[in-house]
């Protein structure tokens, strides 16, 4: 069976060679429990003992067993001094292939593992069958059937036999595939294929040329323009991808390709020139084009809501900056009215009051004597001759304008056709699905759909606020410019908060959809919490019990910690108390240390095979 390269050759040498140890890990590592070192003084030779402890550090460290020829003369070293065994012969040809798989299985024994055959192939299979299906990359597939070992308590086996496994489920998997493009494909929809690597006719009447564009070529090409010509365009070829991805969806109903799948067949044919496919093998080939259209549907959706997105965030943005320069202009024209209100109080109104209290105040004169002065004083009042009831009226709409929002639904609705040019077609052309709580807006965009735009007084307005209610109707008028820019700000806010989704979306789908399917979850329930590591949490009242007794020992510890005078940073008082957080030396570098390594020499291979690794 050929051999996928699941890692590149220096990850390949790192994986089959055992761990390299700084100081502080190598003594931890072979640091053994008293058993270990029982069991290792009961063997014959220093060559046993000292392998018999080698395999079981290493084991510690990476729960797998290497080759003697791969052991580092330096934990030879170390191990050799710590069992007083320096002076001993040790030789790499004494160490037997039968006594090397007899300490394993002591080793193995005395942690709790199974060896990798037979337990842990049969449980590999199924994990990498079901990953495989997810399109997930093989070297991420072998990282993750390590961890399942692990977890499960089975011994890692080599690189190759993992990777062997690994190859056959996909070679297994794309068998499965091209079976079943064979079953459903039918003549019209291998017809529709094979047209994505033809020609496209420069012109009505004239055939396609050598130097014409093929049809594949054209659909793979997305623009990010927010031009309304551009955007009509990819308007018009999503109802042509819709077309194609309608006939070929009883194909990729059977395929049951999930969206990483589709991303990873369709990438494929993205990167490939016209040539490569052609040699493709046939049902392969048509594999990979149905992905493509399937992804194509898809990412034409992002797109366009993409674009709408951007579109109405500056339609808002233009409105709010007219807005405010439409406020900083009539400051002065405010601050002269407010100047003039506030003369007209001190003048006509606090001084006339004062002249008409002392009038009032004054013993001397009658009743009608007193009538007769504040008329007087009133008639004088220069103030109120100078600002009449007109030009009061004036002062208090100048102010009160600073109030209302009536500027910005004045702007939004002035730039609501230049978003129209944009939103509109889109708007017509995609279907969303809508949350229960978004029933006003959907009933919204149904009847904008069904009118093809045209709108008027008959529109649905339960999703506007009693606020743009009031704009949208002002005097009686329906204002259709401010509706129609309401009702795109609406669907934006529902697409980001997830009240509107798409269907065939990689971006915008619902909540759901990301989520493990509900049948699969009422029959696998219990494996998959096993596989996410949950089981220890499937009881909330025991979790929550032990959770409560931890807490409540801490705070035991804690208290007796105080009562017996051990923590000298808590200090009480009158009333309550304060705790002193000690300060702590100041490192620029402490945040990053733990991604350095503790190594004082790195090889250059390794150097070299990191920058490859980032850098390609």
């Amino acid at each position: 069976m050929p051999r996928m390269k699941v890692l590149n050759s220096v990850e390949q040498e790192a994986f089959e060679f055992p761990p390299i140890f700084n100081s502080a890990e190598r003594k931890r590592c072979f640091d053994f429990p008293l058993a270990i070192r029982d069991i290792a003084a009961g063997l014959r030779t220093a060559t046993n003992q000292l392998f018999f402890l080698l395999s079981c550090g290493y084991f510690r460290a990476s729960r797998r067993f290497y080759a003697p020829r791969t052991f580092y003369p330096r934990d030879l070293a170390y191990l050799a001094e710590r069992a007083g065994l320096v002076g001993d012969t040790v030789n790499f040809a004494d160490y037997l292939k039968q006594t090397m798989a007899r300490h394993q299985m002591m080793i193995l024994d005395f942690y709790g593992f199974r060896t990798f055959t037979p337990h842990g192939r049969a449980l590999l299979i199924a994990e990498i069958e079901r990953l495989v299906k997810s399109q997930i990359k093989p070297k991420v597939i072998f990282f993750r059937a390590i961890d399942l070992l692990v977890r499960e308590k089975v011994e890692v086996p080599s690189y190759f036999r993992l990777a062997a496994l690994i190859l056959r489920a996909i070679n297994h998997h794309n068998r499965a595939l091209v079976a079943t493009v064979e079953h459903l494909l039918t003549p019209d929809t291998q017809a529709l294929l094979d047209s994505l690597l033809q020609r496209e006719a420069a012109g009505a009447d004239s055939p396609p040329g050598k130097t014409s564009a093929y049809k594949l070529t054209g659909l793979k090409k997305l623009s990010q323009s927010t031009q309304p010509s551009t955007v009509k365009e990819r308007v018009t070829d999503l109802a042509l991808i819709e077309k194609s991805y309608r006939s070929l969806q009883p194909l990729l109903n059977g395929l049951s390709l999930s969206p990483e799948s589709i991303q990873y067949y369709a990438h494929s044919v993205i990167r490939a020139e016209i040539f490569q496919l052609t040699r493709r093998d046939e049902k392969s080939r048509y594999l990979h084009l149905a992905a493509f259209v399937a992804h194509q549907y898809y990412r034409l959706q992002d797109n366009l809501v993409a674009v709408m997105l951007t579109s109405l965030q500056r339609l808002q943005n233009t409105a709010t900056r007219e807005q405010k320069e439409h406020c900083y202009a009539r400051r002065e024209q405010r601050n002269e009215s407010l100047k003039a209100l506030i003369g007209f109080l001190d003048i006509g109104v606090f001084e006339t009051l004062a002249r008409i209290r002392a009038v009032t105040t004054d013993n001397t004169l009658t009743d009608s004597a007193k009538v007769q002065r504040i008329r007087d004083v009133l008639a004088v009042n220069e103030a109120t001759q100078a600002l009449d009831e007109e030009k009061l009226g004036e002062l208090r709409a100048t102010v009160l304008t600073e109030l209302n929002d009536d500027d910005y639904y004045a702007f939004l609705s002035a730039h609501s056709l230049r978003a129209q040019n944009r939103v509109s077609p889109i708007l017509k052309a995609l279907s969303f699905l809508a949350e229960p709580s978004a029933y006003d807006l959907q009933s919204a965009l149904t009847h904008f759909k069904d009118q093809a735009g045209v709108i008027d007084k008959r529109a649905p307005l339960g999703f506007l606020t009693p606020k743009e209610l009031a704009a949208v109707t002002h005097d009686n008028t329906f204002r259709v410019s401010l509706y129609k820019a309401l009702l795109f700000i609406h669907v934006q806010g529902g697409i980001k908060s997830g009240t509107l989704n798409l269907e065939h979306s990689y971006k915008y789908r619902p909540l759901d959809a990301y989520l493990i399917d509900r049948d699969r979850w009422q029959q696998d329930k219990a494996a998959l919490i096993e596989r996410a590591g949950l089981r220890a949490f499937v009881d909330p009242h025991r979790v929550l019990a032990e959770l409560d007794e931890a807490l409540y020992q801490q705070y035991v510890l804690t208290n007796t910690h105080i009562l017996e005078g051990k923590n000298p940073h808590i200090k009480f008082k009158k009333e309550g108390f304060t705790v002193a957080t000690p300060t702590q030396e100041e490192s620029d570098a402490g945040p990053l240390q733990q991604y350095f390594p503790e190594r004082d020499v790195v090889p250059l291979l390794e150097i070299l095979a990191t920058v490859n690794r980032h850098t390609g």
